[in-house]
């Protein structure tokens, strides 16, 4: 989808221990995806105008992440992902319900 075969995503010994991380790095706009997959089955008839998305810091495999959202105001909804606790990526979704 992105093109991004980068080796932090699959390569065990190459993340660890050139890299630094704990483990894999889940992709970015994997996660994102499936934060806007979990929007849409919430919201099944909202029509999406305008999708904003940052990442903040890598999620890391095999650690389990959770996706959520809120509604903010018509239209808007912020969704997020997070791992241990702490905040991974944040986005907006502006709708039409």
């Amino acid at each position: 989808m992105t093109f991004n075969g980068h080796r932090i995503h699959y390569d065990f010994p190459y993340v660890t221990e050139q890299e630094g991380y704990p483990g894999l790095v889940v992709h970015g706009p994997l996660t994102f995806t499936c934060m806007v997959q979990a929007f849409c089955r919430a919201h099944p008839h909202a029509k999406i105008k305008h999708l904003t998305h940052r990442g903040l810091r890598p999620l890391i495999s095999p650690k389990p992440f959770d996706v959520a959202g809120a509604m903010v105001e018509d239209g808007l909804a912020h969704i997020w992902a997070e791992q241990d606790g702490t905040l991974a990526q944040q986005g907006e979704i502006r709708f039409e319900a």
